[in-house]
């Protein structure tokens, strides 16, 4: 038997999820776009060049719809069906990265077991999992920074 592949969840890290109606009237219209391309490309297999040229429109009107769908989802909130499997989904990504010289200065007893020519991130992070530093700790002392990166999701 198949194993049916789960449904991807973005409620911990999409920004402003909130399945506005427009977004979602956007992934319909995409959905049906892709539905008639995928028709045209079966069909134009045996056919002609007016065929093929139906199809590079319909591409074009998928890509003016996804530029659109990504336009509402930053001015309306991203949209998720999990159960449907529509998704018009920013979502954001944490990138952390450490400071050498704060961490030296606020913790300078597990300095050398993590201090290199720069911090041993693996080594840092097991201080964190053993609880004897927190990564709330590491942000207030300016050790660890995060900053979000964002890419779109439309299916």
């Amino acid at each position: 038997m198949a194993e049916t592949k789960k449904a991807p969840d973005y409620t911990n890290s999409a920004e402003n999820l909130c399945n506005p109606r427009g977004v979602k009237e956007l992934l319909d219209n995409l959905h049906l776009e892709q539905k008639v391309l995928a028709g045209l490309e079966d069909e134009l297999k045996g056919k002609n060049k007016e065929l093929y040229e139906a199809v590079e429109e319909s591409m074009k009107h998928i890509v003016d719809l996804q530029a659109n769908i990504r336009a509402a989802v930053e001015a309306l909130g991203s949209y998720q069906d999990i159960e449907a499997g529509d998704y018009a989904v920013k979502y954001r990504r944490m990138s952390k990265s450490y400071d050498v010289a704060a961490f030296k200065r606020n913790y300078p007893d597990f300095a050398p077991a993590v201090v290199t020519e720069t911090l041993n991130i693996k080594a840092l992070e097991g201080l964190v999992r053993g609880k004897l530093l927190t990564e709330e700790a590491l942000k207030l002392n300016k050790i660890l920074t995060e900053a979000p990166t964002y890419a779109f999701f439309i299916r």
